[in-house]
């Protein structure tokens, strides 16, 4: 994955880029005054008139690209402060490339369509440059630094428009303004160009990198239009009365610094380079207006959601078109990458994590009259996995610090099973929200009272217990993973089971498909022939489809990268909450979260109870959850004879836990809307 490094990282090309998502880069905010409170991004801080210092730190973070958003782009202030228009558009602009060329860095650079006198439509990129102002002058300027100083840069004439950053309105803002307001927009009927929207503009940079292209490219729209006709395409886009967009002529406003009449660009050199072409205009805006009812769905904010990248797509696709969408390649080397991220042996990947958990339980052998333990504060499946093979269940309560199975209650538990000649024969920890459970204390009772024990590890891929992965088995006999969209990576659906016993991992393997087995070693009798097949046991179709491996498998490529997102969004929780009237999650020190979930816990308060605050977050949009009930509290659990007695820390838990939002593209005005509660009411999501 190569690092693009945006200078000028405040910028609406900077921030919109890096929201799109585009594959293969990780992206690295360069800032020099502004700081930004709400990017997922790394954010570093330079000083642009210092050549070394750039230099220096370009070498530091590793960067492949630097992508040039600098400059002092008003006419008019361009105009009014011509020392710091040169200084920024030609100084600044030539330090980065000198520290980009010193450091072998390629150096993008987002110059501008003023830099013609506009007497001629679509200057292309050899067209004599003729600029009529201080701004196109030191544009122009910049780019023959750049070039002199690296001449295997990139430079982008462009003029583009899009969702721009709270802090600065981009002119497609500027329109919408106008026409949400009802405020007339006078807009030039007689000045020319071929804009282009920030996300088709980002693209076909993102095109123009990845074929090392060098030089001068016009990347615009294949339209040249006036802004006027730009105007009027946005109101009847996005459902407007066109006459709040009016025609007015750039000689009837007084005191204009001049400006090129016809600033559009040919595009047929990016277009033949790239064997591509741009979207209509229209087409663009309209992906603008699908863009920004994105924008306001975001105003609701879930407890989790995906991140699924192009490159995900992509890889999804690419087996789509394959000649295998099941049974295939793509199930092995996602689960060889499991196994491997974790040091397990072996892993099966399986459509659910409740598959899992069954299957993990009939190659240890439960059945009828076994009985099961596991934690009463998980999704049911972690006990419903012991009633499919007919086995019993039990519940051992949680620890009041984690939240997980608390090793002294189930060693007591083991104590009085014992006396009663009824002791478990596997017990499911639950890792919850991520957090592993005491695995060294659970193991070693294991061995005192002979059971075998199942890791419910669904929340807690990328987690580490006493400096190793969850997953890898040193204190379990299996462990298993989902992979749910809500869980740390995702398949849609999905599961795995994943163990270091060459005799589990045959059974686990044959249980997932049907019972079958095609190793003659397994067989009963000699094979009639390469065609032949044993089932040996009564097995289930269990089995993950190729297209959702290959998603798993492009996800595990960022899983560090989400567990570092969630870790930062966990820390910053702790900071806000500290002083609240919640109590923040408690780690062990043997343990790492992956942080699944972002567990709260109301504190007695004669202000809000557990409900009215859980309400409250709902009404403002914040989908909280809890999780989660306990399991003997359902009404199926309840028939088979549970009740609410001898739970007593599970009980607490349930009358003051509340799961907050937190996911990898979480922001910190996000987080800070979670805390400050505030919005409009909305449904209820998913919780598994």
């Amino acid at each position: 994955m190569k690092t693009i490094v945006f200078t000028g990282g405040s910028s609406l090309l900077a921030q919109s880029w890096t929201k799109y998502d585009l594959p293969d880069y990780n992206y690295i905010l360069a800032l020099n005054q502004r700081k930004l409170e709400d990017s997922k991004h790394k954010t570093i801080f330079l000083d642009y008139k210092n050549v070394a210092h750039i230099a220096e730190q370009l070498r530091l973070i590793k960067a492949d690209v630097v992508v040039n958003c600098i400059g002092l782009t008003s006419v008019e202030d361009c105009e009014d402060k011509p020392a710091l228009a040169i200084e920024t558009n030609v100084e600044i602009t030539s330090n980065i490339a000198s520290a980009c060329h010193q450091t072998g860095v390629k150096m993008v650079h987002i110059s501008t369509d003023h830099l013609f006198d506009g007497t001629k439509a679509f200057s292309n990129e050899g067209t004599q440059l003729s600029p009529l102002n201080v701004y196109g002058k030191t544009k122009g300027e910049g780019e023959k630094a750049i070039l002199s100083n690296n001449p295997d840069s990139l430079i982008i004439r462009t003029n583009f428009f899009g969702w721009g950053p709270a802090y600065k309105a981009s002119f497609s803002d500027k329109i919408l303004k106008s026409l949400e307001g009802e405020t007339t927009a006078n807009l030039f009927n007689d000045v020319f160009y071929t804009p282009i929207s920030v996300k088709t503009l980002s693209e076909n940079i993102h095109q123009l990198i990845d074929k090392a292209a060098k030089g001068v490219f016009n990347v615009c729209s294949n339209e040249r239009i006036t802004k006027y006709q730009f105007g009027l395409l946005i109101a009847a886009t996005f459902g407007y009365p066109a006459e709040i967009i009016q025609p007015t002529s750039i000689t009837e406003v007084a005191n204009l610094t001049l400006r090129p009449k016809d600033m559009s660009l040919s595009n047929h050199k990016l277009c033949a380079f790239l064997g591509t072409s741009i979207p209509s205009i229209e087409e663009q805006i309209k992906a603008l207006k699908l863009e920004g009812e994105a924008r306001k769905e975001r105003l609701v904010i879930p407890y989790g959601r995906q991140d699924v990248s192009e490159k995900d797509i992509q890889t999804v696709v690419d087996v789509l078109r394959s000649d295998y969408i099941t049974q295939g390649p793509a199930i092995y080397k996602f689960e060889r990458k499991v196994a491997d991220y974790c040091g397990t042996n072996y892993a099966y990947a399986c459509n659910s994590a409740t598959s899992a958990l069954h299957i993990a339980c009939l190659a240890l052998g439960v059945g009828k009259d076994d009985l099961v333990w596991t934690s009463p504060i998980s999704f049911v499946a972690s006990s419903n996995c012991a009633l499919y093979c007919n086995a019993e269940v039990d519940f051992v309560d949680i620890d009041s610090s984690s939240y997980n199975m608390s090793p002294a209650a189930l060693e007591q538990k083991l104590i009085q099973a014992k006396a009663k000649g009824r002791l478990p024969k596997v017990v499911i920890p639950v890792h919850l929200s991520g957090q592993s459970c005491e695995m060294d204390k659970i193991h070693a009772l294991s061995k005192q009272y002979g059971f075998k024990i199942i890791e419910d590890a669904s929340h807690a891929i990328g987690a580490t217990y006493k400096g190793k992965p969850v997953g890898n088995c040193n204190y379990s006999d299996i462990a298993v993973f989902s992979f749910h969209p809500v869980k740390i990576i995702t398949t849609c659906e999905g599961g795995m089971c994943l163990t270091n016993d060459a005799t589990l991992s045959n059974l686990i393997g044959r249980y997932r498909s049907h019972g079958i087995t095609r190793q003659a070693t397994e067989m009963s009798k000699a094979p009639d022939g390469p065609w032949y097949y044993e089932q040996l046991n009564l097995g289930l179709n269990y089995r993950m489809n190729d297209v959702q491996a290959a998603l798993g498998l492009s996800q595990m490529d960022r899983l560090d990268e989400f567990i570092e997102k969630r870790r930062t969004i966990a820390k910053r929780y702790d900071e806000l909450l500290k002083d609240s009237i919640v109590e923040t999650p408690q780690q062990h020190p043997d343990t790492n979260s992956s942080w699944h979930l972002y567990i709260i816990r109301l504190k007695k308060n004669k202000n809000i109870n557990h409900r009215q605050l859980f309400e409250q977050f709902r009404a403002a949009g914040i989908l909280v959850n809890i999780h989660y009930i306990p399991i003997y509290r359902q009404p199926y659990y309840q028939n088979l004879g549970f009740t609410n007695q001898g739970f007593e820390e599970a009980e607490k838990y349930y009358e003051e836990a509340i799961s907050i939002p937190i996911f990898p593209g979480l922001t910190s005005e996000e987080q800070n809307k979670v805390v400050s509660l505030i919005e409009q009411p909305i449904g209820f999501q998913n919780l598994f």
